[in-house]
């Protein structure tokens, strides 16, 4: 269905009194609906077999100067057809129902919200702080923050000793490092400098023994405030900070952010160009698999699979030091197309270590993926069923580990991918259930085997031609809303960016697969074993810029 008839069928439904309008002139059309009917439109749309809004890919808040709004965009892996819901919120009291037990990635994403913006859900199980301290002040998205100087201010001079007791409210006993015995539960912190959370995040414990009754992720340590900064800074001006929402998957994010500017001011990217995007992105894919997939061997104890695969990656990080210029933040795609060519003699020596990887993926095989040991650690632990990892948000690997055939390289194909050859990878179960940790793992080991047929191909009929198109020499589009999404190595890469007319966004907004990823932790952690705590992270490949932004 078209976002008409969706609007058309809601019409029917609800009637113009909560049904308020359709902005069919935005690139992505979005439905208006009054705040108050919002939590019954949204139970429709997911229930309502003809449309079937199963997953919740993006909320966001926005502070307009006349009001608060929040931005639901809404697809369906059924039906295959998507929509933006917008509710207009009061600028003294901006409140609005919550949607977590609609879709359990709200949860999440309310809380940010929340956090960032200052909007209000009724009836949300736990609406704190994400990002930021505890004890912030203020909601750092709105137009009109100010920053608390107690965080800010820095001291041209060493103060002197003072005997006042000090203003600064600390936070919560629970963010102290400390192990308590509370009953018979202790709590613990695994974090946030520690080897197995893949980054500067802690997990509050609450264990009994070995046997953790609750894990609750404490994330914000590496908060940078990349939407902020995208929201001052001119369109083209900020890629280079693209690259730093996913410093393992920074293709994906150059490609996404690019993809959704030229949507916006109706850029054509040359051919060649699309090609350069594919082949720089497939790369990047398969070193990113292969530290998700190296590490999780070495965090449960397996070493030297993870030095196979660093060996490997040094020839990735090679050839994008020759396309790019840089061995891991990599910044490579530009508006319109990509910052330099690829040349023949770089094409061949892809071509040429693809023919010396292939035979060293099954190596990785016989030394880690067919391990016993290593399948018990990780088979039918943490499974995660296809409901699930659709409300939770879950994509890419994650996703289709649970059986969701779903990726939108072939389901909504965009640069050249449409022309391409490639398996979507599903878990199968194949030592477990399907859902478990090891089809996580295995998921991630033959989409790189997909990935070295991808770039076989793109090598071989990249066509002649330029690698940038003409792009206006000031982009200022004019006003609009626009979501793009590609598949990044942890899925769904998602950039809404909302246009008023001026040099820079007037909103920004980031989606990410560790993201959600991370939001499903404390619901599949009661119960599990602390060792098994540091499977399920690792299979879900969660990276601690990409939940942080």
């Amino acid at each position: 269905m078209t976002p008409t008839e969706i609007h058309q069928r809601l019409l029917e439904v609800f009637g113009p009194d909560d049904i308020l309008g359709l902005e069919a002139e935005l690139i992505d059309p979005v439905i208006v609906v009054r705040p108050g009917a919002l939590r019954a439109v949204a139970t429709h749309l997911r229930d309502a077999p003809e449309l079937a809004m199963d997953f919740l890919r993006l909320l966001t808040g926005l502070d307009r100067p006349d009001a608060f709004e929040v931005v639901y965009h809404l697809f369906s892996y059924p039906k295959r057809h998507s929509v933006g819901l917008r509710a207009r919120l009061d600028r003294e009291a901006p409140t609005v129902d919550s949607v977590w037990d609609i879709w359990r990635t709200a949860e999440w994403h309310e809380r940010e919200t929340w956090d960032l913006v200052g909007i209000t859900f009724t009836g949300h199980p736990d609406l704190r702080r994400l990002m930021m301290p505890d004890d912030w002040v203020g909601h750092p998205l709105r137009k009109d923050y100010q920053k608390p100087s107690v965080y800010h201010s820095i001291p041209t001079t060493r103060p002197k000793p003072s005997s006042q007791a000090p203003t600064h409210v600390f936070p919560p006993a629970e963010h102290v490092a400390k192990a308590e015995v509370e009953g018979e539960w202790m709590q613990v912190n695994m974090g946030p400098h520690h080897p197995a959370t893949h980054g500067v995040i802690n997990f509050l414990l609450e264990t009994d023994g070995e046997i953790i009754r609750r894990a609750r992720p404490d994330v914000g340590y590496l908060h940078r405030g990349l939407e902020k900064l995208a929201e001052i800074t001119p369109y083209g001006n900020t890629m280079p900070y693209t690259d730093r929402v996913d410093y393992l998957g920074s293709m994906f994010t150059n490609h996404g952010w690019a993809m959704a500017v030229e949507k916006l001011v109706n850029v054509q990217v040359p051919p060649r160009a699309e090609y350069c995007r594919v082949i720089a992105s497939e790369l990047n894919r398969i070193a990113s698999h292969q530290i998700a997939t190296g590490a999780l061997a070495m965090d449960i104890g397996a070493y030297t699979p993870f030095i196979h695969w660093l060996r490997e990656r040094e020839t990735i990080n090679d050839i994008m030091e020759i396309v790019c210029g840089a061995r891991l933040t990599y910044n490579y795609m530009r508006v319109g197309g990509v910052a330099r060519d690829i040349k023949q003699p770089t094409l061949d020596r892809i071509l040429t270590w693809l023919d010396h990887f292939e035979p060293m993926i099954d190596e990785f095989d016989r030394l880690i993926s067919n391990n016993e040991i290593f399948i018990k650690r990780l088979a039918n632990v943490s499974t995660i069923s296809a409901e699930e990892a659709v409300s939770f948000g879950l994509v890419g690997p994650n996703l289709r580990a649970s059986g969701v055939d779903w990726d939108i390289r072939r389901d909504e194909p965009y640069s050249v991918y449409g022309d391409l050859e490639f398996k979507v990878i599903v878990g199968q179960g194949l030592r477990g259930s399907v859902g478990d940790a090891y089809d996580r793992f295995v998921c991630r080991v033959l989409e790189i085997r997909e990935s070295v047929k991808i770039l076989r191909q793109a090598c071989l009929n990249i066509p002649e031609g330029e690698v940038q198109g003409k792009v206006p020499r000031d982009l200022k589009p004019t006003a609009n809303e626009v979501y793009a999404r590609v598949e990044g190595a942890r899925g769904e890469n998602g950039f809404y960016i909302v246009a008023d007319g001026q040099k820079q966004p007037y909103r920004v907004r980031y989606r990410t697969g560790s993201f959600t990823g991370m939001s499903i932790i404390e619901h599949l952690s009661p119960g599990l074993m602390v060792a098994d705590l540091v499977a399920l992270i690792g299979s879900l490949d969660v990276v601690a810029p990409e939940v942080d932004r």
